[in-house]
């Protein structure tokens, strides 16, 4: 569904570009290499004001045709190092050799920057997690989070984009960008039965840092992960790339100005699903079929050498109706959401050494659901501003700060069920007519501390303040990193995270009571990091979680008594063979409990996901032909049986008896996927095929158990994802 997100990865990624034969060509080519003389791979080399360019390989050479000719700028970036401009005279039909030597930028390229439990992409990093990598991963579509649930540490829900993060809840995971607080990143986010798609385009990120635990004191308000992106400043050239699929039609483009003090970006694309019901022969019972619609885009202006002004917009539409059969009811699910998210981010620096940025963003979230008597309108809003300052203090110290002010309110309006057991339209309601409105103030200040060459502690310290329960935390945090050879590390991480509980609670339980959530890590891990190429790492987890929100032993009365433990072993191997072969395998151990309220038996998380196994291979056959396969396995999450039933006469319906809380599982989970992309010339312009087999063992995986009107029998309600087949073209204009 959302794979024309790849259209962006293709038009980013390769500049191999077809020139038409009526235009008399030039070619330029060279070598890239460091101050020290070492080859420099994955530089990126382009002609200003233009698309024709190309990126250098791993024995950093880089070669492309143009059809501009004249005096030109021609512009070498690469990651840890500064960009270079090259005054040059390109001649028709010539060529033209340029061999270049980047320099270092003011951060050193063998500084200790491996964090525990994090995978990187982006500047002065050890890249674990590219995005080229993650619109390759067979079966992840080109999302971003689905990529992420291929590393160890993290689970897919209902095999959708929302990810469950070591035992926790996805509630836990929180979504940074450019500062702003990310919520509602999902095309069909809650939907029944039906794959949530992230909106967020991995190829228009410069930055991905994805914790899953140890994190930095500038975070707040998330218990589990984060998932840090900065978006790309100014685009380095101009164009547009198109993008035709099996259930999808997209267009993206780039501008830049010759004087590159302007640039701006474009994506957008829409869903239509009933070509792909057709071709995969897929029954699925639709009313209406599924529909999305996703546009977005930036402007960035550079108001001084180092001063710039960056404004990002996104907003997704999707509707969508399945059927669904419960014991007192059988009809459609209807859900409709509407998001949208923009972001305003000033950052200069105050100081050749220094970075001070501010960001100022809204995001708004519409949903509507509707299942028999239930039919509610739910609105959220998050205005956010956050100021941080960045400087070293010394050549060993680093000092990080900031400050921020975040405000939520939330509504729901329309009709509940009284009895939750009788879904029937006919059934008693009750009105919902909530709001609830909260602030918070955060601040956060942190110093990175290298004691030698090879060992780093970076401790910090942050407070939150909640304005709707006039609570206060102060969070204490530390991390250390040494490192035994040029390749290997030991990284140890603890602290303290609180998470404010979701309006919602406060909503529907009509109280102000509730306490932050509170989550203890403690991490101890091995890394081994050869250049990218070869790496490995083991990393042990423990969770303590206290004052978790519960409403076990009535419906609607929540209180602050749940508490549990989360603990466990994550593994990752990854190798690389350049240029035909990438690929890794990881493999997680978690054991998650949870205590719903004082006096309550301990019973499994929701995502206690004991075993978790991921398999991704990626191999070129050649330069244009590239062909992967990704093997997913792992233990069924729990559930709750029905083990009886009572029927009650005045409501016409059979209430269930339930077993122990989460004491059954679901059958084990198991998944192939195979993809392939295929780079051309189509009418003298640069395209691509690209296809995709998901799920080609055609398993039935299960969504959820469902039961007859009196719960003597249990059906099995099987994942929508069984085997399809996707395919699709990609064009340059």
């Amino acid at each position: 569904m959302k794979i024309f997100i790849l259209f962006i990865f293709l038009s980013l990624s390769v500049n191999l570009f077809g020139q038409s034969d009526s235009v008399k060509t030039s070619v330029v080519k060279g070598t890239v290499k460091n101050s020290k003389g070492k080859l420099v791979e994955g530089a990126n080399v382009v002609i200003e004001g233009t698309i024709d360019g190309s990126t250098t390989d791993e024995k950093g050479f880089y070669e492309f045709e143009t059809s501009k000719t004249g005096k030109r700028v021609i512009i070498f970036t690469a990651v840890d190092f500064g960009e270079k401009k090259i005054n040059a005279d390109i001649e028709p039909g010539s060529t033209l050799i340029l061999d270049v030597t980047l320099s270092n930028t003011e951060f050193k390229t063998d500084e200790i920057t491996v964090t525990a439990s994090s995978f990187t992409s982006g500047e002065n990093s050890k890249v674990t997690l590219s995005p080229l990598e993650i619109t390759r991963i067979p079966g992840a579509d080109a999302d971003l989070y689905r990529a992420i649930t291929t590393f160890p540490g993290s689970n897919q829900v209902d095999e959708g984009s929302r990810i469950a993060v070591r035992g926790g809840d996805p509630s836990e995971v929180l979504t940074f960008l450019d500062g702003a607080s990310l919520y509602n990143p999902f095309l069909f986010g809650d939907d029944y039965n039906t794959s949530s798609y992230s909106t967020v385009n991995p190829w228009g990120m410069k930055g991905i840092n994805f914790s899953s635990g140890g994190f930095s004191a500038k975070y707040g308000n998330v218990l589990s992960a984060v998932l840090d992106l900065q978006s790309y400043d100014l685009p380095q050239g101009r164009g547009m790339f198109a993008i035709l699929g099996l259930a999808n039609v997209g267009l993206s483009g780039v501008y830049r100005t010759n004087d590159g003090k302007f640039g701006a970006t474009f994506s957008a694309g829409q869903f239509f699903i009933k070509p792909f019901l057709e071709v995969n022969k897929d029954n699925t019972d639709f009313s209406p079929i599924p529909t999305a619609s996703n546009i977005g885009g930036t402007l960035v202006y550079k108001t001084s050498r180092t001063g710039l002004l960056k404004y990002y917009l996104n907003y997704s539409y999707d509707n969508m109706g399945i059927r669904n059969e419960s014991p007192t009811y059988s009809g459609y699910y209807l859900g409709r959401t509407k998001n949208f998210f923009t972001n305003l981010k000033y950052s200069f620096a105050p100081t050749d050494i220094s970075l001070l940025s501010t960001s100022v963003s809204l995001s708004t979230n519409n949903r509507t659901d509707k299942y028999g008597v239930l039919n509610t309108v739910s609105n959220s809003l998050y205005g956010k501003v956050r100021t941080d300052f960045g400087t070293p203090v010394s050549e060993k110290i680093d000092l990080s700060t900031g400050i921020e002010y975040e405000y939520n309110d939330a509504k729901e309006n329309g009709k509940a069920p009284v009895y939750f057991y009788n879904m029937r339209e006919e059934a008693p309601y009750f009105n919902l007519d909530f709001l609830q409105k909260t602030g918070r103030a955060g601040a956060y200040a942190e110093l990175k501390y290298r004691l030698s060459d090879n060992f780093l502690i970076q401790g910090g310290v942050r407070s939150d303040y909640y304005t709707l329960t006039k609570d206060a935390v102060v969070d204490p945090r530390l991390s250390v990193v040494f490192r035994f050879t040029q390749h290997s590390f030991l990284k140890a991480a603890t602290g303290i995270y609180h998470q404010f509980p979701a309006l919602l609670y406060f909503l529907q339980g009509n109280t102000t009571s509730l306490k932050p959530e509170q989550a203890i890590h403690y991490i101890l891990g091995y890394e081994y990091n050869r250049d990218n190429d070869f790496i490995l790492r083991l990393e042990t987890f423990y969770k303590d979680y206290s004052k978790l929100v519960s409403n076990s032993y009535n419906y609607y009365n929540y209180t602050s008594d749940g508490k549990g433990v989360a603990k466990g072993v994550d593994a990752f191997l990854k190798i690389r063979i350049k240029p035909k072969f990438n690929g890794w395998i990881s493999y997680s151990y978690v054991d998650s409990k949870r205590t719903p309220y004082d006096g309550a038996n301990t019973v499994s998380a929701d995502f206690d996901i004991t075993h978790t196994l991921s398999v991704v291979s990626e191999y070129n056959i050649s330069d244009y032909f590239t062909v992967g396969a990704t093997y997913k396995l792992s233990t069924g999450k729990p559930y709750t049986p029905v083990i009886g039933s009572i029927f009650d006469a005045a409501q016409n319906a059979y209430i269930p008896i339930y077993a122990e809380r989460n004491s059954g599982r679901f059958p084990t989970y198991t998944r192939i996927d195979l993809n392939a992309q295929y780079i051309f010339a189509l009418f003298g312009r640069f395209a691509v095929a690209f296809l995709a087999l998901n799920n080609i063992m055609n398993t039935s995986n299960l969504y959820e158990y469902s039961y007859n009107f009196d719960y003597t029998q249990k059906k099995t309600i099987n994942s929508s994802n069984f085997r399809t087949i996707y395919f699709g073209i990609g064009l340059q204009l």
